[in-house]
Formats: C-alpha cells, structure tokens, sequence
C-alpha cells in the first residue's frame, strides 16, 4: 500500500474508532514517517541552535521577498504523508522531536513555494514612526467565528495598541460574529480571495508592528504569508495549533509552563539541540493558561440552563453521566479501556459520548460488549446546536478527558459551566492544555500524572460526594464568586499578554533579537 494510502486509512480508522487492526498500522504509521524523514535529505539542524535573524549590528532585517531571506534552507522534497495537525492524534507513535522535525518541514515548504516572487522589499522604518505611540497588533485567523478569543479583542487597551484582524475565509454573517467584527478598531479584512504576497503587502503597507498567526498547520491556514514576513515581530498562539510551528519565520510561541511543562527554573536554562522543550519559538510565557478565552463575555447568562434536560439526549435521570464531548479521533482503545473500568466500578453510571460519526457507534458497542459493559450504558447524541452546546456539558456529573489529545474548547466550556474535568498530564503541548486549563480554574487536583490515577479520581469523585460537590462549588465561585478564578478572568488574563506584547516590541525597538519573555504578576 502506498504510504500516503496507508496514513488515509489509519486517519479514517481511527475517526470511526475502528481498532481492530490499530497496532500494526501505528506500526506501520511510525516506520512511514522515521523512513519520510530520514530520507528526504532535508537538513533542519540549523534551527536547533540558530538565533533569530537578525544583522550584524544586532538589528531587524529588511526582507526581500525575491530571495525569500533565511539562514534555513527551503524545502522542495516531497512532504511527508502525514500532516502535523493528524500527528497530534497520534501522539504515542509520533515523538515530540519527531512533531518538531514534521512542522519544519511543512513551514520550509510554505516559504519555498514564495522563492520565484518578484517584490518589491519590505522594509519597517515606517513602523517605528513616532507620530502614533501605539503598537499595531495584527491577528491572523481563518476561523475568526469560531475562536474562543475573539470578543477579548476589543478590549484591547486603545490608548496602548491598535489592533487589526485579518480573515483568511469570508465573514460567516452570523449576528454573533458580525457585532465583534464592528467592534474591532481596526476592523476585520477579508484576505480569502488574495495571494500570500498581495495579502503580506496588506499587512505590511498597513503599519504591523506585531502579527499572530492563530491557526498553525491547520485547514485553510496559509502561513506563506507569515513566511513573507510582513511584520518585524510574529508569533504563534497554542491556542489556534497545539504545538511548535517549526518556522524560522514565527518568532515567539505564546504558552504558560504547564503547557511546555516548564520548572520555575527552566526557561532559560539550555536545552538539548533542537529541543528548547522541542519548540523552535522563543517563548512569550503567560502567568496563568495561555489559553485566553471570553466566556465571561460571551456566556453570561446561564438561568435558561434549566431548560435543557437529560431526555432531550436520552440520557437517564437517575443515573450518574461520565461524559466525553470530544472529537472521536482522540479516543484510543486505552483510554476506551480505563473508561470501561470506570463504568465497572461505578454502579448505576453511564458513558455519554456526543456528536460522534454514526460510524464510529458500532466499534465501539463491540468494544464495550468486550468488556461485558452493557449496552445500555453507552450512551450517544449529538452536539446541541450553535452556542447552546456550552451547556450541554452541565447535564453531565463528570468530563473525561482524553490523554493522546486533550479536548480545548469543551474543557473549557465543562469548566465554565462548574462541571469537573479529570485530565492526564502528558509529554507534549497537546496532552497538556486541559491541566492548564484545570489549574487556571483553580482545580489543579482534577490533573493527574497516570492512568490509574485517573481512574482513581474519576471513581472516587462519583463515589464521594463531599469531595465531588466541594469541587463543583469551588468552580462555581471561580465562575461567579467576588474572586474569580484565573482562567475566566478575561480582563486581567488580556492585561498580562497586554504587557508580553509591550516587552517583546520594546526588545525589538533596541535591536535586540527575540528572546523568551516571562510575563511576572
């Protein structure tokens, strides 16, 4: 079979669940990608030590797209078969090394297919003009609709920054996205229909100082823009692509520790080459999660919860709900296993599973029928529809998260609505953003370090009721209480980045290249 074949058919496998022949295809997986990698003759090595691109005298450079200026050398080989946003799923086969060796691949291709443009250089004297002390943040996005930070946007400081948005896909039109797209000061323009260097030479010519790009190596990304460098500073946020962006052309990764399972000591102490925690960005290091979300400004109003009841999803009122709200994707057979355990400790309980492909219904019957888990205690629904689904999560007892891919959005939305998350400490940045999102709640005891762990804490909150309702009114206070918890407080969570994004500019007004950057409270 070949390669490109074989990783379809796992992906397809593995978002129905199918399992049955899962170990020989990670096998296979694994191989397929170490052969890919070891044979394609790229060396990428230059980004394990490399500095940020900078001048002799230490200043920022003029690009000229011509030459699409980089010490990295392109990349014109064939891409490996499998893309970086699938290999988060695949965390047990796919190393955080081997994730990084992936990404740079797939971001030296993005630069080269821009090395035959004729343009004319960009340069960014203009950004330094003094006429307008605010710094211009851009944002970059195909999915403005649909991030979570979005309406944070325009409560950016005005007296301190002007922020432009820049949309990769049309405008949804939705009433939702049109009143945040009004209220961004320098509107929202739809760059969809232009070529990466019509739309750098937008951003460029429009006097951005500081660019995030917010969707990584994801559907209808397009970081030949990026590549092209319109703005002297660019970065990347975890929360658009849970892990390193491979590019010489991003400067900073936007995280906290947990996520990059960092010590108090560890971020500028040296790394193994090619490592720095197996990110090739310098970090801009937020002191709660990274993860900056406006459910405090979006989901205010949570009376009409009560309307909502277990029989509109056929789930049985008297019984105790363990709940996945995830992609099917991320539901391996071991986690499937630890929640069938679960179920078997846990009397008079069910396994919610929700918006899951028809499909993937049948494996896994025939997984838990494996494990003599009756049938009427799987139970499947489909996600409620548009912004309703937030509270779906409160008509569970308990969420379980997934240990090869964390859930973002429905930990969050769980946690927001006072519902616990068990989660699982990993290795990577993926498998770590929902004990981010836990300890920014105020709940670090939700996060566990094993899989017996997990199942512990899952059957002790379902057996112990004080300790379970202690954790449910802890997470209603940090929702609704005179202190809120870090994770919803959207005002003071915007202020920090606020002062990340004043510290890396202000490195790079003295010349100074990137640096890793702590945001101290």
């Amino acid at each position: 079979m070949l390669p490109q074949a074989h990783v379809g058919l796992a992906r397809a496998k593995c978002s129905i669940c199918d399992w049955t022949t899962r170990d020989m295809e990670l096998r296979c997986l694994s191989a397929i990608l170490e052969a890919q990698l070891a044979s394609d003759e790229y060396d990428d090595s230059i980004l394990d030590a490399m500095p940020a691109v900078t001048h002799d005298d230490g200043s920022l450079p003029e690009m000229t797209v011509g030459a699409c200026q980089s010490n990295l050398p392109a990349f014109y080989g064939r891409l490996p078969c499998i893309q970086p946003v699938d290999a988060m799923s695949f965390a047990t086969v796919v190393s955080p090394r081997d994730m990084q060796r992936l990404t740079r691949r797939f971001a030296a291709r993005a630069r080269a297919s821009l090395c035959l443009l004729v343009l004319d250089p960009f340069n960014y004297r203009h950004l330094r003009s003094t006429e307008d002390k605010r710094i211009k943040i851009g944002y970059l996005c195909a999915n403005f609709g649909e991030l979570a930070m979005m309406p944070l946007l325009q409560f950016h400081n005005r007296s301190r920054f002007f922020v432009i948005c820049y949309s990769l896909t049309p405008s949804t039109g939705t009433k939702w996205c049109t009143r945040f797209e009004s209220s961004i000061e320098g509107g929202i323009k739809d760059l969809s229909l232009l070529s990466s260097s019509d739309a750098a030479r937008i951003i460029n010519s429009d006097g951005v100082q500081i660019l995030f790009g917010l969707d990584g190596h994801t559907a209808n990304s397009n970081n030949g823009i990026l590549a092209l460098r319109p703005a002297p500073i660019q970065a990347g946020f975890v929360l658009g692509f849970c892990a390193t962006w491979g590019a010489d052309y991003i400067d900073y990764l936007v995280a906290d520790r947990i996520v990059l399972g960092l010590s108090s000591q560890q971020i500028d102490a040296p790394h193994d080459p090619g490592t720095q925690l197996n990110i090739d960005e310098r970090v801009l290091l937020l002191p709660n999660s990274c993860i900056l979300n406006a459910h405090a400004l979006v989901h205010t109003d949570l009376r009409w919860k009560s309307n909502l009841n277990r029989k509109n999803f056929d789930l049985p009122d008297d019984a105790w709900v363990f709940a996945y709200l995830g992609s099917s994707s991320k539901i391996d057979p071991i986690i499937f296993g630890v929640w069938m355990s679960i179920l078997k400790r846990v009397p008079n309980s069910v396994l919610w599973l929700c918006n899951l492909p028809e499909p993937a219904i049948p494996h896994l019957m025939n997984e838990a029928c494996d494990y003599q888990i009756e049938e009427k205690r799987i139970c499947f629904s489909q996600r409620a529809p548009g912004h309703k689904s937030i509270h779906q999560s409160v008509l569970a007892d308990l969420i379980l998260d997934t240990p090869c891919c964390n859930m973002l959005e429905s930990t969050i939305d769980a946690l927001w609505t006072g519902t616990p998350v068990v989660t699982f400490l990993g290795s990577t940045i993926a498998t770590r953003i929902s004990a981010s999102l836990c300890n920014a709640a105020n709940c670090p005891e939700l996060i566990t370090e094993s899989l017996e762990d997990y199942e512990h804490l899952a059957v002790e909150l379902a057996v112990d009721g004080d300790k379970y309702f202690s954790l449910r009114q802890r997470l209603e206070e940090s929702r609704t209480g005179t202190w809120q918890a870090p994770l919803f407080n959207f005002k003071e969570n915007l202020a920090h980045f606020e002062v990340g994004c004043e510290a890396i500019w202000a490195r790079a007004l003295l010349h100074k290249p990137p640096a890793n950057t702590t945001v101290v409270v």
